[in-house]
């Protein structure tokens, strides 16, 4: 099935005193690929900037924004509409376990392999006791499902419980986090698999009753993609994937390669920040 969803992602900036100037990069609109379509995509500055827009080394689209005049307010606001749901999730047999076991493998993986500071999840009894039961399934496709449901069984979701800074390790440790930390931890137990599997930025449409032309207050949302022989798409957090609901914004490590906006300002005081996503599905 395929859907077609309306986003609004809106940063607002409010300085104590005016800054000087400021850069930001975003990470905010979506591309077309094989899973989505995107018909329209616009991004607005306040005060004026000059925009830079780029993609990175892992492919997202980036934006860099560029602001050298006084303000006491920034405000970034991106808009898309995406066809969603445009391909079927793999369904082919994923490749046996020897063939993770080759090093041409590890070479071209590496990046995907290799465990970063938010990644990595330390041995324990439970830890080595839930790593023998995922190495027992029959294939790789299988243990990266039952990975994604042993960290949904794991972890609560609480809003506010975590930070961007907190490690698998920690989230394993408290037994919640975000969703963020969902992807973290289902991230690291796919590693020490052997498994590459990659941090999914972008947008969710929780909305179940599925409302046409409701607008419904959303929030970035983080998954994983675990290679099976193709990237095959995990929500840990929501535990069942529906391609329809979903819109990529970006891939990479982890959330250090796609944070929607990071940015720096020249000036004195204090800066808060209020951030609104709203999603509609408009058939």
């Amino acid at each position: 099935m395929s859907w077609i969803l309306s986003i609004e992602h809106s940063s607002h900036y409010r300085y104590s005193l005016a800054s000087d100037g400021s850069l930001n990069e975003a990470r905010m609109l979506p591309q077309s690929d094989r899973t989505q379509f995107v018909l329209e995509r616009s991004l607005v500055v306040t005060p004026s900037a000059h925009v830079l827009g780029y993609q990175d080394y892992w492919g997202t689209l980036a934006h860099i924004l560029e602001i050298h005049q006084p303000h006491r307010e920034l405000s970034i606001i991106a808009r898309s509409r995406v066809q969603t749901g445009t391909a079927a999730l793999p369904r082919d047999p994923s490749p046996p376990w020897q063939h993770y076991r080759d090093p041409i493998f590890d070479d071209t993986f590496a990046e995907f392999l290799d465990p970063t500071a938010l990644t990595l999840v330390e041995d324990s009894d439970e830890v080595v006791n839930a790593l023998e039961l995922l190495l027992a399934r029959p294939n790789p496709s299988e243990a990266a499902q039952w990975a994604s449901d042993l960290v949904h069984e794991r972890l609560t979701y609480e809003a506010g419980s975590t930070a961007v800074s907190t490690s698998a390790s920690e989230a394993w440790s408290i037994r919640k986090g975000v969703c963020q930390d969902f992807a973290h931890l289902c991230i690291a137990f796919l590693r020490r698999l052997g498994i590459p599997a990659r941090y999914v930025s972008g947008y969710y449409y929780p909305d179940q009753e599925e409302s046409i032309g409701e607008v419904i207050d959303a929030e970035s949302h983080a998954w994983v993609e675990a290679w099976v022989g193709s990237w095959l798409p995990l929500d840990p957090t929501n535990q069942v994937f529906e391609p329809e609901r979903y819109v990529v914004i970006g891939r990479g490590r982890d959330y250090t390669d796609v944070p929607p906006l990071i940015g720096i300002y020249r000036g004195g005081g204090t800066s808060m920040m209020e951030v609104h996503v709203r999603v509609i599905r408009e058939s």
